[in-house]
């Protein structure tokens, strides 16, 4: 465990004054849906008076009086995080990820999925991390089905980084048990990229409960894995004593379903550090070549302050492209 006691060491020395005072700088305008605070960050247990899918939602169009625009195809996209990150880290990297949409001229608001992932940095931690994730799952459904029933004709669009893939995991399992989902066929979602998914290498096999979900739920799922990682060949294997599906993709000899497609976007990540414009441990200790900056999948901010703006846009590039593809 000597890597997670340098991560979490290199993670304390870094907490700065700049990095907090220039987020506003970065997110002026954000939509969330929010689980924030429903979980205890040290049990992963739900908290009085929150239940199994309760949620909140801030600036998010059509819901809580916030107007969406009435046009037509309008999509629904939502960014999901990984572990360890706060609120302030969850509005930068959604800040992140619409700029570097906007440099593949895709314009439409994008929405953060926020939730309890910042957990304590060591193996403990990262089990109450998995856990809330997991119990996200049921939460993220209900908003996807409480959209879906307002606006059954838009697309659903989803992005998980890292562990988001695990609330993936757990939401698209608890839609593929909704009988409403079953059997409506306006009920769907159109596509999922995952980046850098921090689940198991055999989660998504066509025989599994999340593999089948995925042949029932989604439209077109996309594994977007990447050999050189640098916190998924650490950390991750480390803990779980497996390849993650982020890493390589889907276990050699495990059947993928129908609708799923994988591949590796290493060359998409430049050996760069500084993913979010200041320095991240996590990410950026062991940078030395293409791929390795895990931090890097929805882009690379300039350094402050110049940070409202991108050096490198990693594989956001190749999202939008599967988009066009299925639109």
């Amino acid at each position: 465990m000597k890597k997670w006691s340098a991560y979490k060491m290199l993670l304390l020395n870094s907490r700065y004054n700049p990095f907090r005072s220039h987020t506003n700088a970065w997110n002026t305008n954000f939509a969330m849906i929010s689980t924030r605070g429903n979980f205890d960050l040290q049990t992963g247990e739900l908290n009085t008076p929150h239940n199994t899918e309760d949620y909140s939602c801030l600036n998010v169009p059509g819901f809580g009086g916030i107007i969406r625009p009435d046009i037509d195809n309008y999509e629904l996209i939502l960014y999901i995080h990984g572990a360890w990150s706060g609120p302030i880290s969850t509005r930068e990297q959604l800040g992140r990820i619409k700029l570097s949409l906007k440099s593949n001229g895709y314009i439409d608001p994008v929405i953060a999925y926020s939730w309890d992932s910042n957990t304590v940095i060591n193996p403990s931690g990262w089990a109450v991390a998995k856990s809330i994730a997991n119990q996200n799952g049921p939460k993220l459904a209900k908003f996807l089905t409480d959209y879906k029933v307002s606006y059954p004709n838009d697309n659903i669009r989803i992005i998980a980084h890292s562990l988001g893939a695990g609330v993936v995991e757990s939401a698209l399992i608890s839609l593929d048990n909704n009988q409403t989902w079953k059997n409506n066929s306006a009920y769907n979602i159109t596509s999922i990229h995952l980046v850098g998914a921090a689940i198991s290498n055999t989660a998504a096999s066509k025989n599994k409960p999340f593999g089948i979900a995925i042949d029932n739920i989604v439209n077109s799922f996309y594994n977007l894995y990447n050999s050189e990682d640098n916190v998924l060949q650490t950390l991750y294997v480390n803990t779980e004593n497996e390849n993650p599906l982020g890493l390589y993709g889907i276990k050699n000899g495990e059947p993928s379903p129908t609708r799923y497609t994988e591949y590796d976007v290493k060359s998409e990540i430049p050996p760069l550090k500084n993913a979010n414009g200041m320095y991240q441990p996590l990410s950026d200790k062991s940078v030395t070549g293409w791929g390795d900056n895990h931090s890097g999948y929805i882009g690379f901010r300039k350094r402050y302050p110049l940070n409202k703006s991108l050096k490198d846009d990693g594989a956001v590039n190749l999202i939008v492209r599967d988009w066009n593809g299925n639109s």
